[in-house]
């Protein structure tokens, strides 16, 4: 993409997220996970918001093609779209919300990029605390559309809401369970163990993907992707994650 398309692009995204409306991007596409990058710095650029963290994904080799390359991806979490839970957001703010409860990790060391892989003690010794998450997932493009414009489109996250860090994760079983409920109703279970069996692994996975968008760095969150069946929403509810030990947390969605 040529400089102006890049502009051009990040341009029409951000306004999108901005109204809650679909982007018109036309032939605008990034062709692979660099120039999809591009586009994000722009995004933040014009925000003018802190990157708070980083959602990750594409963690396997066989989902990594759908991005244009060979390695997992991360969209940047701004500051205005992260929340400590309890919270209350509206559903007007949002195109096609789904709901996903993830494990997460507080960094409190930058991992800067290097030549020589991390090791997941390396990455553990960079983790400040673990942290029981909700992502909604929200793209201003269609979930059909090119792996790489997804990509560029912050990797479709349209809010994150953390509760309160774990600094002794060391001793949680990271690959342990989290119960989902809606208005008191039980409504699905998962595990740390779906991702890659041990979520920690995927912040590891994307230490050694880097270049992003921009550094990873000492105070951002890393989420590792849906531990529970990612749920649409779309209508007012109260959610609340059981994670154990880990944590319990909420977030009520309004009209």
């Amino acid at each position: 993409m040529s400089p102006d398309a890049v502009r051009a692009l990040a341009a029409q995204l951000h306004a999108a997220r901005r109204a809650a409306v679909w982007a018109t991007v036309g032939d605008r596409v990034p062709a692979n996970p660099d120039e999809a990058y591009a586009v994000q710095a722009e995004i933040v650029r014009l925000s003018g918001e802190k990157v708070r963290g980083w959602k990750v994904t594409a963690l396997k080799p066989a989902d990594q093609s759908a991005y244009g390359g060979e390695r997992p991806v991360a969209g940047p979490l701004l500051a205005g779209a992260v929340y400590a839970a309890p919270t209350e957001l509206a559903l007007s703010h949002f195109l096609a919300p789904i709901l996903e409860c993830e494990f997460a990790f507080l960094l409190g060391r930058d991992l800067p990029a290097r030549a020589a892989p991390y090791t997941l003690d390396e990455v553990a010794d960079a983790v400040a605390a673990m942290v029981p998450a909700f992502e909604i997932a929200d793209g201003r493009v269609p979930s059909q559309a090119p792996g790489a414009l997804r990509l560029a489109d912050s990797m479709g996250n349209g809010a994150f809401v953390y509760g309160a860090p774990l600094r002794d994760w060391r001793s949680f079983d990271r690959a342990g369970t989290v119960s989902l409920s809606l208005d008191g109703v039980f409504v699905g279970e998962g595990s740390g163990g779906r991702i890659l069996g041990d979520p920690l692994k995927a912040v590891q996975a994307l230490a050694n993907a880097q270049p992003l968008s921009s550094p990873l760095l000492a105070g951002q969150i890393v989420t590792t992707g849906s531990a529970t069946m990612p749920l649409r929403v779309d209508k007012p509810c109260l959610a609340m994650a059981d994670f154990g030990p880990l944590g319990m947390i909420s977030l009520r969605l309004t009209a």
